[in-house]
């Protein structure tokens, strides 16, 4: 079973982590995503599968709501500056690639989910 409030913690961590992670582009990303799922699995703490599966929750819910966000965006600037169709299909564009992003972002946290769910 789903411990959703653990989710919901460690996707605020993932945002709070996940923004002081732009001054270190790259490698901030992963440690921000590791961060968070040893945060989210130790309140989980029902061993290391279940922290991964709520770590990983945590992080790809995370870029999947970034993703969404900013495919909403593209359209909507795309229509604003006058590309109709064209502001749309690349707005689409960025969501699949963000979508993409996020769960190969998800990765590390799902990792430190593994390490403290089983340090939990």
């Amino acid at each position: 079973m789903t411990d959703w409030r653990s989710v919901g913690i460690g996707f605020g961590f993932q945002v709070v982590f996940g923004v002081v992670a732009f001054a270190l582009p790259g490698l901030g990303t992963i440690i921000a995503g590791f961060l968070a799922g040893l945060i989210s699995a130790y309140l989980t703490n029902d061993g290391a599968r279940d922290g991964a599966w709520h770590s990983l929750l945590s992080g790809a819910l995370g870029g999947i709501i970034v993703a969404v966000l900013a495919g909403i965006a593209v359209s909507l600037l795309g229509f604003a500056f006058g590309s109709s169709g064209l502001g749309a299909l690349f707005g689409g564009g960025v969501l699949a690639v963000g979508v993409l992003i996020a769960f190969l972002t998800a990765i590390p946290s799902a990792v430190g989910g593994a390490i403290g769910g089983s340090v939990s």
